[in-house]
């Protein structure tokens, strides 16, 4: 029965209702269609589409008629610009490729998947010496287009050994406080530029700068880890196996990309021993339990035996979106290696655990109240419903909850007990979600995932409280 707390209804303890979390996510998904296929956003609509396709697996809902919308969410000519965006554009296409998406055009979401590993990569992707394009299939919808203005290309772990041509003139001292702390992994999300780059600093800032990129995030280096194991994976089905061959596809080096990817967090993760300077944030730096994934690294190599901070690193910084990334990551991987993974590799459950202890706040949605996550979370913060997400970037912020709830989906879907213990947490935001008085968030705050917001993005941002809300009924549906 509902429990009365301050005259609203919570939803804690009542029983999951599958039929009701299917009928709201069908809904959710008339209203997400039309804003997804006039996005214009391909980031944002590859993000989005992979959420779609777990309402397509769990509705049953014939997908043949959303090929081209599909196509067009995965054009790159659509804003594609830093490399994190061609990770969510190949994770996305890679999936609706081996789930059978409009299986008429399996193929094409398989080209785009390989295409998006090798832009990423950069030089070498092919076995093949010689000149040999940015990427290899060029039939996609906009992957012609945006290879012909995009030849230039270094690759996201190329950066730093690229500074002198990217930026012509950058000082000797400069590249060297700039160098990456660990190597090899560890990639960047955009070149280096003159007018931008980070800002390398003796002390930390508490966060002081504003520099999106090109840094060492969490996201970015995510997204190229799942698409690099995931796409090695995926060539060794024999019905993918020539699209990859065909192109002189450097298998080898997807496969070491991801085994350098788990090798880097080790180092960042477990091996960094100030608890200020660790990608891990845990009890030691304010978790309320288990850990939790900064939202980017700290600290370049040492010049002289002094360490140098980004500037615009903020200890207590995380996104529910790498919570949920590196759960897939970490989780995939241990599977993969089977035999004395690398330790890093099983720390998948404590961050499940550290975001139901973090990221579930008290609030209340007209008279329906409940703890529900939040997109972001600074930790430490008095007003986290308020907290400022990394250059006040608030639109791609808030896509996170969706991001994360599908990769609790796929950890469920393999290893079912990992979310036992919070699958009444799961039900009651799903029950609020369905509530006909679900309303206006209390307390305010722009840090709020069901809220439908417009932070310039027009329906690139409109849509992403409707994706997360339905990310929460997909997964909900699965544990019923």
């Amino acid at each position: 029965m509902n429990d009365i707390q301050n005259g609203r209804t919570t939803q804690q303890g009542m029983a999951a209702d599958k039929a009701a979390y299917l009928a709201e996510a069908t809904s959710l998904f008339k209203e997400i269609l039309p804003l997804w296929d006039s996005a214009g956003n391909v980031w944002r609509t590859a993000c989005a589409f992979d959420s779609l396709l777990d309402y397509f697996v769990v509705s049953g809902t014939d997908s043949a008629p959303y090929a081209a919308a599909a196509l067009n969410a995965l054009d790159p000519t659509k804003k594609g610009n830093w490399w994190d965006d061609f990770g969510w554009i190949g994770i996305a296409a890679l999936r609706a490729a081996e789930l059978g998406f409009a299986a008429n055009h399996r193929y094409d979401f398989l080209k785009i998947a390989i295409n998006s590993w090798c832009y990423m990569y950069g030089a070498g992707w092919s076995t093949k010496s010689g000149p040999h394009g940015a990427y290899p299939y060029l039939d996609p919808p906009g992957w012609a287009s945006f290879a012909s203005t995009h030849g230039n290309n270094t690759g996201a772990p190329n950066c730093w050994a690229y500074i002198a041509q990217t930026w012509p003139g950058v000082s000797p001292d400069m590249q060297a406080k700039l160098r990456p702390r660990y190597s090899p992994g560890g990639i960047w999300n955009s070149p280096f530029t003159a007018t931008e780059h980070p800002i390398p600093v003796p002390e930390y800032n508490s966060g002081g700068g504003d520099v999106l990129n090109p840094i060492q995030n969490t996201v970015t280096n995510a997204v190229y880890a799942l698409l690099s194991l995931r796409l090695s994976q995926a060539a060794k089905n024999p019905d993918f196996a020539p699209y990859f061959n065909n192109v002189n596809f450097n298998l080898a080096a997807c496969n070491q990309a991801w085994e350098n990817q788990i090798a880097w967090w080790q180092l960042w993760m477990l091996k960094t021993p100030d608890p200020l300077q660790s990608l891990l944030l845990t009890g030691q730096q304010g978790s309320q339990g288990g850990s939790l994934v900064r939202e980017r690294v700290s600290s370049f190599a040492a010049v002289n035996n002094e360490i140098y901070w980004d500037s615009s690193y903020n200890k207590g910084m995380t996104w529910s979106g790498d919570q949920g990334l590196l759960i897939g990551a970490l989780r995939e991987a241990n599977a993969i290696y089977k035999a004395s993974p690398p330790p890093v590799c099983g720390l998948y459950p404590d961050l499940i655990k550290g975001t139901f202890a973090n990221y579930f706040r008290p609030r209340a949605y007209g008279s329906v109240s409940g703890n529900f996550p939040l997109p972001w979370l600074e930790v430490g913060a008095t007003d986290p419903y308020n907290a400022t997400p990394p250059g006040s970037d608030y639109g791609d912020y808030q896509t996170g909850v969706g991001a994360y709830m599908r990769y609790l989906l796929q950890a469920y879907r393999a290893e079912p007990a990992l979310l036992a213990a919070y699958k009444p947490a799961i039900i009651a935001t799903a029950n609020a979600l369905v509530n006909p008085n679900f309303g206006a968030a209390s307390p305010p705050g722009a840090c709020d995932a069901f809220t439908p917001q417009n932070n310039g993005n027009g329906n690139a941002d409109l849509m992403s409280a409707y994706v997360n809300r339905l990310a929460v009924l997909t997964l909900a549906i699965a544990i019923s």
